[in-house]
């Protein structure tokens, strides 16, 4: 179904993520921790956990609009 394709996508363009943006993306969406928590436990700040992971997302953004581009092509 499209649903698991939409999933499917996700899980594979979060696993290409540079490995940074990845972490701090992994803890903070899907396990929960605050920034000042990941700064914590990777040795970072909490303004680099901050930038890490909306660079995270702004890659993920760009990633899925060249799918809708190419569902669309």
């Amino acid at each position: 179904t499209f649903e698991n394709l939409v999933a499917q996508d996700l899980m594979k363009m979060i696993d290409q993520m540079p490995n940074g943006y990845k972490v701090v993306f992994n803890m903070f969406a899907i396990e929960g921790y605050s920034h000042k928590e990941i700064g914590e436990m990777l040795g970072i700040s909490e303004n680099t956990s901050k930038s890490q992971y909306l660079r995270a997302r702004d890659y993920l953004k760009k990633q899925l609009e060249k799918i809708e581009i190419e569902r669309e092509g």
